[in-house]
């Protein structure tokens, strides 16, 4: 019987590690361009439908506006990662939302949202905000 309950959990935690969501390099790199000020350079690298939705111009100026007073980041820690299907306002798709406790030069404590969207093998930014 503990033979039985020792395979049955392996079999579980196997599954649920299998399913846990990533955090794929591709949000860190893409929060890496922002953190170096290379705002249009990170607009490239967003989904068709985020470009869409925002011009690259639009982008620039919400991000110096909002992220260019924040300084340089001191830490940044997942909070957490969740996959979905669905969303408001946006296309079925697959979605990936990453959640990131950050701390910058002139605010110590924010929270960073970052919803990626697979497209063509790829993950790409749809949508980032800082609360």
């Amino acid at each position: 019987m503990k033979k039985l309950l020792l395979i049955l959990s392996l079999c579980i935690s196997s599954f649920v590690w299998a399913h846990e969501p990533t955090d794929p390099g591709a949000a860190r790199e893409w929060l890496n361009i922002i953190d170096a000020g290379k705002y249009a350079e990170s607009w490239e690298k967003t989904a068709p439908f985020f470009k869409a939705q925002l011009t690259q111009q639009k982008w620039d100026n919400a991000l110096n506006s909002i992220r260019t007073p924040l300084g340089k980041v001191n830490s940044r820690a997942k909070i957490s990662a969740t996959e979905y299907s669905t969303l408001p306002g946006v296309p079925d798709g697959k979605y990936l939302v990453i959640q990131f406790q950050t701390e910058f030069q002139n605010q110590k404590s924010s929270t960073e949202t970052l919803t990626l969207s697979k497209n063509n093998g790829q993950w790409l930014p749809v949508g980032y905000f800082i609360k």
